[in-house]
């Protein structure tokens, strides 16, 4: 059990609005239970309240890992999972705005790139590094 408070009705509203903004319309959140290293000069994992999605192929994942603190991650599949920003979010406004928008962004490149005629068979996209 965490110290961290879930998140709040307001906290909630926010990321559904979030969602409304990006998908035009509700898309179904779970809670979840997140474990993190909250310090990078430890070891020790944390558990941290989550809000998660799945929407069009990608997963979604927004933690609370303070009070007014969010870390937000994007993944396709285990190996291909992205952190959005080294430092955790104060506004969860700007936490998702930015995670939503990176991954736009990178949908974006990553369907260009695949469909590049220029790339051969064996070239392997890896996606832009997103810190």
């Amino acid at each position: 059990m965490s110290d961290i408070s879930a998140f709040t009705a307001a906290e909630r509203r926010i990321v559904e609005a979030g969602m409304i903004f990006r998908y035009g319309e509700l898309v179904p959140l779970q809670d979840a239970e997140v474990e993190l290293k909250l310090d990078s000069a430890r070891e020790v994992l944390t558990s941290c309240p989550g809000i998660y999605w799945n929407e069009r192929g990608v997963q979604f994942v927004v933690c609370k890992t303070g009070d007014k603190a969010y870390r937000s991650y994007f993944f396709y599949t285990d190996d291909q999972q992205y952190r959005i920003g080294e430092q955790d979010y104060d506004s969860l406004e700007d936490c998702i705005r930015n995670l939503l928008q990176l991954q736009a962004d990178h949908d974006a490149i990553r369907r260009n790139i695949m469909s590049n005629p220029a790339l051969g068979p064996d070239d392997d996209y890896h996606g832009p590094v997103v810190i």
